[in-house]
């Protein structure tokens, strides 16, 4: 694990990777290479590129990081190489307030620093006692320390963070620099016991699930060398709320840019990332097109003016005039809205289906279809799922992603989620809806064109899981359109009078945010509450070991699947994991129970 203060254009990284790649171990033995860097101004792409094209040694991996390269939004951007055998987790954000968010377990994250090679004269607000102590905190035991400058206060600041340094032998033209060492750790876990997210058992990796989340927890899962088997209801995959012909592409986000907005900033770029990755090698319907939301009302025209103030770059959201709408969707609409220039819309059955490929050809993925799981129970050593033939599967480790199934399937995990019926329709285009060039989201949505159809919907019918087809929905599906655009004519082409459609059932939470992690003893945590308030958050979370869950990804599961499945392939394995920790506290299976046990009221 390296971790770096200034990642600049990246140089280190690449040299680093490039030596690995040639001289580390070999693939297929589980090495994997971990470098987290953190960059507080950021290279545009262009300027990443001209930057390194100097460096013609380095170009097929400065290739794949140009192509990688994030937007310029806060926080934690995961860019997998090499086939997920080298993993950057580059932090965008002051270091001050980035390293504190880091997530680290009690014997330290990093093996090597490296220190940002500019002189401290020419970045002094970074050169601090507070950046010393992180790098100390952060660091495992003897981890090593690197740096070009021989300032006595940055040898002085180290030493008393708690590393051994010296001035040894510089490189070109540096005489001298300071390297050392750690010594002694004191550890010192980041995460609060009662947020705790403990890696699980050795071994292999049960999943009951066979849409999209669960896709993409095996593939991370199979990068890191995991065996996993996946048990899927149904006879192939995604035949449930991942099914839909064509689903929207973009990230949620909010003015007040809270936990919600800035998770699935962070995950509509790695979904991105995914997406393109898997294309390169299965077929995936998709065209990334741009999506427009308009504000098609007062309220919802607020909401999208209040989400223009926040501190989102153009790439990732701009606000449209009504003009622009119309230039940008290629019809009239009459309202303004915003721009999602980098998202578009995709088939979710083939995206779940390019996973599970990619993983299979690993080797390690065992695909089981038909297998409609009835009970969970903890076992010795591990988990047990059975279904009502009398079939059984066993594994140290289980990881429920089940849809709106999983409270049913873990009902002693007392998770407060709900299903959300949805019925998307299926219109025939026409000349003038073939015009649509771009994802239309109003109080609904409205795909361009593929195989000569649109969809249209959905319906959302909380608290709802029956599957028959609803006459009165496509209707609905249909007058939402309208109603948004009053004025226009073109919406009278929908026509739903085929009563083509498609229901699924989705999974949902109270705070629109995934449920991603380990599963609490809630009985256990209610008998803590004679605990006395002050001494809660330091009061380690009764977890059911080898336990996971993956779920309430709401109407948005292709835009978070990916990251999410990422995290919770990275806390099984006991690797860095790829957010800060307020929003690893926000995305808790536990957060519902833990917040009321924090403030002293009943948990049940």
């Amino acid at each position: 694990m390296v971790g770096e203060t200034g990642f600049g254009t990246g140089l280190n990284f690449l040299a680093t990777m490039a030596a690995f790649l040639e001289h580390g171990p070999q693939a297929g033995n589980g090495s994997h290479l971990h470098f987290i860097s953190v960059e507080k101004y950021p290279l545009t792409r262009d300027d990443l590129a001209q930057a390194l094209a100097v460096w013609p040694e380095l170009a097929t991996f400065s290739a794949d990081l140009v192509a990688q390269w994030p937007l310029a939004v806060e926080g934690c951007h995961r860019l997998l190489f090499a086939g997920g055998r080298v993993r950057l987790d580059l932090w965008l954000g002051d270091i001050k307030d980035a390293l504190p968010q880091w997530p680290c377990p009690a014997d330290g994250l990093i093996d090597a620093w490296y220190l940002d090679g500019f002189s401290p004269a020419k970045n002094p607000e970074m050169w601090t006692q507070a950046l010393f102590d992180d790098l100390a905190r952060l660091a495992r035991p003897s981890a090593s320390v690197a740096t070009f400058t021989c300032a006595g206060f940055v040898r002085r600041g180290l030493i008393a963070a708690g590393f051994n340094i010296n001035k040894v032998r510089g490189h070109g033209n540096k005489r001298t620099m300071l390297a050392g060492y750690r010594q002694d750790k004191q550890a010192a876990a980041s995460l609060a016991p009662c947020y705790a997210r403990p890696a699980g058992r050795p071994g292999e990796v049960l999943i009951i699930g066979g849409g999209i989340a669960s896709a993409m927890t095996a593939l991370s899962l199979i990068e890191r060398g995991r065996k996993v088997t996946l048990l899927c209801e149904d006879d192939e995959p995604a035949t449930g709320a991942s099914g839909n012909r064509q689903g929207a592409l973009y990230p949620l986000l909010g003015g007040e840019h809270d936990a919600l907005s800035r998770f699935y900033a962070l995950a509509f770029g790695f979904a991105r990332q995914r997406l393109l990755q898997l294309a390169r090698h299965h077929p995936i319907a998709f065209d990334l097109c741009g999506v427009v939301q308009l504000g098609f009302d007062d309220k919802s025209a607020q909401k999208l003016d209040k989400m223009a103030q926040g501190p989102f770059p153009p790439e990732l959201m701009r606000p449209l005039s009504d003009v622009e709408v119309a230039q940008a969707c290629g019809l009239p609409m009459g309202h303004g809205g915003v721009s999602y220039p980098l998202g578009g819309w995709l088939c979710p059955a083939d995206l779940t289906r390019a996973a599970l490929h990619e993983a299979q050809a690993s080797g390690l993925l065992q695909l089981e279809y038909g297998v409609p799981v009835t009970t969970v129970d903890e076992h010795t050593d591990g988990w047990r799922v059975a279904t009502t033939d009398g079939r059984q599967w066993q594994a140290p480790n289980l990881v429920v992603a089940a849809g709106h199934r999983l409270p049913a399937l873990l009902p002693f995990a007392e998770l407060p989620l709900y299903p959300v019926r949805g019925q998307v329709s299926h219109v025939p285009s026409t000349a003038t809806l073939g015009e649509l060039k771009t994802v239309l989201c109003y109080d609904g949505y409205l795909t361009p064109a593929h195989n000569n159809q649109h969809c249209i919907g959905a319906s959302y019918g909380r608290n709802q899981s029956d599957l028959a087809f609803r006459a009165d929905e496509q209707v609905q599906n249909q007058a939402r359109l309208q109603a948004c655009l009053p004025d226009q004519t073109w919406p009278a082409e929908v026509d739903i009078s085929s009563n083509d459609a498609r229901v699924g059932v989705r999974c949902a939470s109270r705070d629109h945010l995934p449920v991603v992690g380990p599963v609490a003893r809630v009985q256990a945590l209610s008998e803590l509450e004679t605990l006395a308030l002050k001494a809660r958050p330091e009061h380690a979370l009764p977890l059911y070991p080898g336990l996971f869950v993956l779920g309430a990804l709401g109407s948005r599961g292709l835009c978070s699947a990916p990251l999410c499945g990422e995290l919770l392939a990275s806390e099984i394995c006991g690797d860095p994991l790829p957010l800060a920790k307020d929003l690893l506290a926000a995305l808790h299976p536990a957060r519902y129970w833990v917040r009321k046990w924090l403030k002293g009221k009943p948990v049940r």
